[in-house]
């Protein structure tokens, strides 16, 4: 690999795992891409969900008192079908189809968190335990066929009311369950080629930078920032979603 395009991998790992830790989602939205136009391949998706995993399993230590374990469990019994059924998507469905799909998910999310931003009411709204499943579910099969659960059930806890630190942890814990069930899923199926684990070990000195400057700063993001920041996310997504379909 030229010295050029693994500074810039660097640098997009950097940013991605520096949000992730400071919010609880963002890497598959900056990295992917990125590691999609470098890489041209499937591997780009499984260093994606390397690099997933390795931050929630670093993360968790710093992150477990804040987590709702009640909800966790709820998400978890969702997204156990989900994942398989999103993966089993992944292997079945043309991949454009797919990202379609999910680009009007996505963008539901997004209108559903700009229209509870206007009210400007932070305060937790109560639901079932059925809809916890049912976004664990969704969020599963958005995990299993794209690698991509986070945006859909952090906006979700967002939009309840939930705050920050609850729904940081939360998140990043919940993806120790499902990069791990798209590991040991790809393990079982296609496996990872020596490029893949090579590259990914490579790019573990930025990503362990980016996870400790984004643990700093996570205590001074308001709420309010915080949503911000998860709309950016989920237009990112969209934007990122459309334009691999029109160039594919």
């Amino acid at each position: 690999m030229e010295t050029v395009t693994f500074l810039m991998l660097s640098c997009a790992v950097f940013g991605a795992s520096l949000l992730q830790a400071a919010t609880g989602i963002g890497y598959g939205v900056i990295a992917g891409p990125i590691l999609l136009v470098a890489l041209n391949g499937s591997e780009a998706i499984q260093i994606s969900t390397i690099h997933n995993l390795a931050i929630a399993l670093l993360l968790f230590p710093f992150v477990r008192t804040s987590v709702n374990t009640r909800l966790l469990r709820l998400l978890i019994i969702g997204s156990a079908c989900g994942i398989l059924a999103g993966f089993y998507i992944q292997s079945n469905f043309d991949v454009w189809v797919l990202k379609i799909a999910s680009a009007v998910m996505v963008s539901f999310v997004a209108w559903t968190l700009a229209r509870d931003m206007r009210s400007a009411n932070l305060t937790r709204k109560s639901h079932g335990p059925k809809e916890a499943t049912l976004v664990g579910l969704i969020a599963g099969i958005m995990g299993g066929m794209l690698a991509m659960p986070g945006p859909l059930a952090a906006t979700w806890m967002s939009v309840r009311g939930y705050p920050k630190q609850e729904v940081r942890a939360t998140i990043l814990v919940f993806f120790i369950l499902a990069y791990g069930s798209n590991v040991v899923l790809y393990a079982m199926t296609s496996g990872f080629s020596e490029g893949v684990g090579k590259l990914s070990m490579a790019l573990s000195v930025p990503l362990i930078l980016g996870v400790a400057t984004g643990s700093a700063i996570s205590k001074f993001v308001s709420e309010a920032v915080f949503r911000r920041i998860l709309l950016s996310v989920l237009a990112a997504t969209i934007v990122m979603l459309l334009m691999d379909w029109l160039l594919r």
